[in-house]
């Protein structure tokens, strides 16, 4: 569950409370390799949210009441209070196919098959799929087609070590956060594997 706030904020850039005008172009010519600073006032802000509680669990029964903004002891007001739970879903399945689960890899693929099948819902939500064993493949790039990814997850065999961090890598830097704005999608990352990371270039 994500929330999202509409503040009405009566500062700019760096909390100066002056009427919005219109970005000025500099009188002089900017030196060569110099920046030109554009100041540009708003009133409204969106702030995008999730709420957990200790134990990690996400609270998702709140409202504009349970929450105050402050912005140099100013308290700002919450203009539009919206609880986002049915946002388009970007869902990645990283799939360990090293040697060690060899003897649950067919359980792991049915698993994996039936849950993508169930949560995807076509024109809307989209799901990858990438293995990893001693290095990290894309099997399926984003797509609603469920059928395709279920025959894609088919034709994975196991073999080699398990380089699970350089997939969680992969997956969120250069697939999952492709679609923007962000705050339009619910991301997330399902891993099925049995066991720690043996081969990765990348630390947890």
């Amino acid at each position: 569950m994500r929330f999202l706030c509409l503040l009405g904020i009566s500062v700019c850039a760096l909390a100066q409370s002056t009427p919005p005008r219109k970005a000025t172009p500099p009188t002089t010519p900017a030196e060569p390799g110099s920046e030109t600073p554009i100041v540009v006032d708003v009133t409204r802000v969106n702030v995008l949210f999730t709420v957990s509680d200790r134990k990690g669990r996400f609270v998702n029964n709140l409202t504009k009441d349970d929450f105050e903004v402050v912005e140099n002891r100013k308290k700002q007001q919450i203009l539009d209070f919206v609880a986002e739970s049915e946002l388009p879903l970007r869902i990645g399945v990283l799939i360990d196919t090293s040697n060690s689960i060899r003897e649950r890899f067919r359980f792991e693929l049915e698993a994996a098959a039936e849950f993508l099948n169930s949560l995807i819902q076509r024109e809307r939500d989209k799901g990858l799929i990438i293995s990893y064993d001693t290095d990290y493949q894309l099997v399926t790039d984003l797509t609603d087609d469920t059928e395709l990814l279920s025959k894609k997850l088919r034709e994975l065999r196991p073999g080699g070590g398990t380089a699970m961090y350089d997939a969680i890598v992969y997956a969120c830097r250069e697939k999952l956060s492709l679609d923007r704005p962000m705050h339009k999608f619910r991301r997330a990352i399902v891993i099925i594997s049995d066991g720690d990371d043996n081969a990765s270039r990348y630390t947890r």
